[in-house]
């Protein structure tokens, strides 16, 4: 079966993927309270936490990133993320607020910061290797995509022998409609447009992203649907 190798860690507010192999690792770590549903996905698969070899972060906001320090703390794993959120996560820039690309986002920017901080906190845990776009991760099998737009630095994880990427916030599949990011907490249309066009060109058969449902097969196909449907209305 194909991709019968990931396993998705799924909460109200988001996916996760612990991805089975000579290296497991974790792709994002859902919110803070989504450590044990994490825990029992390891468990479930004959996995102690120290098995997890790698923890990848495709952007910063607490519903990827509200786990990360605890299991990197049991797991003694490698943390990685793009480079321009890596200060977010380790806490040396603070987590930018709403945005203006959305009327929900003008709104939510109206309330008091105390409040936005407290509804996006998460533990800050240092991050071992800033990511880039074009590096790779050779013992993964996984090539680095920048995907800026939804935040700064937004990265992406490509499986290229398998046809398959792990997309994070870049593309959403719920409700049976393929969508973009949330514009409330994005700070680039363009960018976003730009990233999600960079997919198209990979000829995915499966995309994994951080909401919704598994996208595939034909992931591509659906991607460049959205592509083309955003290029029509941000224009």
């Amino acid at each position: 079966m194909p991709n019968d190798d990931v396993i998705l860690v799924a909460s109200m507010a988001a996916n996760c993927y612990l991805v089975l192999g000579e290296k497991p690792y974790l792709v994002d770590t859902n919110v803070p309270k989504a450590k044990k549903k994490i825990m029992e996905a390891l468990s479930d698969n004959d996995l102690k936490p120290e098995g997890l070899q790698y923890i990848l972060i495709t952007h910063h906001h607490y519903d990827h990133t509200g786990s990360a320090a605890e299991l990197k703390r049991l797991s003694g794993a490698k943390l990685a993320a793009g480079k321009e959120d890596a200060t977010v996560i380790d806490g040396s820039q603070p987590q930018p607020g709403p945005s203006d690309l959305s009327f929900m986002g003008k709104l939510m920017g109206k309330l008091p910061d105390s409040w936005i901080q407290s509804y996006q906190r998460f533990d800050k845990v240092e991050v071992d290797l800033e990511l880039k776009d074009g590096d790779v991760l050779e013992e993964l099998g996984l090539e680095v995509l920048g995907l800026p737009g939804h935040t700064q630095g937004g990265i992406g994880f490509y499986d290229r022998e398998r046809k398959r990427a792990f997309v994070g916030d870049m593309v959403a599949f719920m409700m049976g409609r393929v969508g973009p990011p949330f514009l409330s907490y994005s700070h680039d249309k363009d960018e976003i447009l730009r990233s999600i066009s960079r997919l198209v060109e990979l000829d995915l058969e499966y995309a994994f992203p951080g909401h919704g449902k598994i996208l595939g097969p034909g992931a591509g196909e659906k991607i460049k649907e959205l592509a083309d449907k955003l290029s029509k209305k941000w224009s």
